[in-house]
């Protein structure tokens, strides 16, 4: 099994998640192959990938990087396809589940009502479906590490400008801005960048089936752990979220409301996604089992 990596070479004592996973990955009996940290620099990644011998038997692989162009990603399935390695996820399956709103059809009933916007003067009309206040994403990811308030829009004016700065980052649009319903969740106190805390647990599947999963946010308090009645909500429903999602590999965010019910903040490819409170090891043992097994059948 192949790990395609960005973690630097040789590995750093301690590092981020993609160090921590490359090395349970390692543990786990795949063989790394390192790319260059920016994943948009096409040609980097592809030379290493083309140099690999071709494989007499098809071999899995899974990439732990960066967010990567969807051209850059097709480019480097199409190399590894060439040299007999199969990435874990196809380039659709990988899209499905890394843009929202490409996923959102499907998971419609278990996530907050959502709309797509592409320009400014469709942010009235999104406001009267998913009503005010809203939270507004990119189809890839949130500003939230900017702080709450570049997400939460509470006027049409804010709406306005929080759509507009969304649609002026293509890695966090790719020409798309989601305007949600705020969704009341259950949360514990607010972060430094001013984002309130939710019960949101992050959940890694393969084929459906939970491989590891762990609370969302990288703090310590006292309702990260979960009840066996809870845990058993939480799995349930990502069972259920995956089952209409087309990719193998995927992570699915989950989060609890102030009612007490769970509900999907979104999906995700694990390849590309923080690890959370999942501890890596067995992570990546598991998966290494699944696709073992998947290649001798």
């Amino acid at each position: 099994m192949l790990l395609l990596t960005q973690a630097p070479d040789p590995l750093p004592d301690d590092g981020d998640d993609i160090v921590a996973s490359t090395r349970a990955a390692l543990v786990a009996g795949f063989t790394a192959l390192h790319l260059p940290p920016d994943a948009d620099h096409r040609g980097d990644l592809l030379t290493p990938i083309a140099e690999l011998a071709v494989r007499e038997r098809r071999e899995p692989a899974v990439w732990v990087g960066t967010i990567p162009e969807p051209a850059t990603y097709r480019a480097v399935y199409a190399v590894l396809r060439d040299r007999g390695v199969d990435l874990v996820n196809d380039p659709d399956q990988h899209l499905g589940v890394m843009e929202f709103d490409r996923a959102y059809p499907r998971l419609a009933d278990l996530t907050p009502r959502s709309v797509v916007v592409t320009e400014l003067d469709q942010v009235e009309a999104a406001a009267a479906t998913v009503g005010l206040p809203a939270f507004v994403k990119g189809a890839v990811l949130s500003r939230k590490h900017l702080g709450w308030r570049h997400c939460i829009a509470t006027t049409l004016p804010e709406l306005r400008e929080r759509v507009a700065a969304v649609l002026r980052s293509p890695y966090h649009a790719r020409g798309r801005a989601i305007v949600r319903t705020l969704a009341p969740l259950r949360h514990h106190r607010v972060a430094a960048t001013d984002v309130p805390i939710a019960r949101e647990y992050r959940v890694f599947l393969h084929r459906g089936e939970p491989l590891a999963h762990g609370y969302y946010w990288p703090y310590f308090h006292d309702f990260v752990a979960l009840s066996p009645a809870e845990e058993a909500e939480v799995l349930g429903l990502a069972r259920r979220a995956a089952a209409r999602l087309d990719a193998p590999l995927l992570s699915l965010d989950i989060a609890q409301l102030e009612s007490g019910a769970w509900i999907v903040i979104e999906p995700g490819d694990p390849q590309f996604s923080g690890l959370s409170f999942i501890a890596p090891r067995p992570l990546w043992r598991r998966l290494a089992e699944r696709l073992a097994l998947e290649t001798c059948s």
